[in-house]
């Protein structure tokens, strides 16, 4: 693990793999997740690919940053890209991650140093997706909406809530769900990578997740609209988590393409990755 120094005195885990001579590809983990979320290394060097993988602030070995937004992560992926002399790159999001890719290319002063952006399975702003709040779970709507009035609770309120599994990590992962995600879980290629990066993502506890959850429920800071166009999205067809926002996104983002993967559920970008790399690798235009 490697880390940068920010401004304001925090500091940012990151670790690269790959092609060092590579492309650079920045990814931004899920929620929770870690730095340790490293798709396949081969798949990566084969197509000479400098991956970048950090932790989000309360993630890993990153310092929190309380009441941060989405926007906020991309005044810390241009200091790592500042730090490691990227200055042109591709961006990829999965999970939650892609609200924070979002935000990059809605950013100015960055959106012109990425020459993709990506999301796999990611959602999208509570506030533009029709019936999104009516959707919510409805044992997480409540602390959804007290992100709105009064953030500091609501974060306090998962992180109680995820104890049991900041306890147990492993616990997290679960079965894994529809088919294809308990194929993805139980692949031995796959599980070590899965189990470090839960156990990675719980080091400092929930506080990482609940700030992740709560910048997510509030309002976003940026619309749709704003994001430079020809975001590249993917959605494994079993994947229940990601509905109905990624398909709000495609037809909401500029430009915008949507792969749907019919085998896949929401682990589907690991099995898919050479196909993501490529589709980020391709000339734009």
């Amino acid at each position: 693990m490697a880390a940068v120094a920010l401004d304001d005195g925090r500091t940012l885990a990151y670790e690269e793999h790959g092609d060092p001579d590579g492309v650079p590809v920045v990814v931004l983990h899920g929620a929770p997740g870690s730095r340790r979320f490293v798709p396949d290394d081969a798949t990566t060097r084969s197509r000479r690919v400098r991956l970048v993988t950090f932790d989000r602030p309360g993630y890993g070995g990153s310092t929190r940053q309380e009441g941060r937004s989405l926007l906020d992560t991309s005044h810390d992926i241009a200091a790592l890209a500042d730090a490691l002399g990227l200055d042109d790159f591709a961006l990829f999001g999965v999970s939650a991650g892609g609200a924070h890719a979002l935000g990059c290319a809605a950013t100015p002063s960055l959106a012109g140093r990425l020459r993709r952006v990506g999301v796999a399975s990611g959602p999208a702003p509570l506030d533009e997706v029709p019936g999104a709040w009516d959707a919510m779970p409805p044992h997480m709507r409540p602390t959804a909406e007290m992100a709105r009035s009064d953030p500091g609770r609501s974060v306090r309120a998962i992180a109680r809530y995820m104890q049991g599994w900041v306890d147990d990590p492993p616990s997290y992962l679960g079965d894994g769900g529809p088919a294809p995600d308990r194929a993805v879980l139980a692949d031995p290629a796959v599980r070590p990578m899965l189990l470090d990066d839960v156990h990675e993502a719980f080091r400092q506890g929930a506080v990482g997740l609940a700030d992740d959850l709560v910048a997510s429920w509030r309002r976003w800071g940026f619309g749709t609209a704003e994001v430079a166009p020809g975001v590249l999205l993917w959605q494994g067809a079993h994947d229940t988590r990601a509905e109905p926002g990624l398909r709000y996104l495609a037809g909401a983002l500029p430009g915008a393409r949507l792969t749907v993967w019919p085998d896949q559920g929401h682990y589907g970008i690991l099995p898919e990755w050479g196909a993501v790399l490529d589709a980020l690798l391709a000339p734009v235009g």
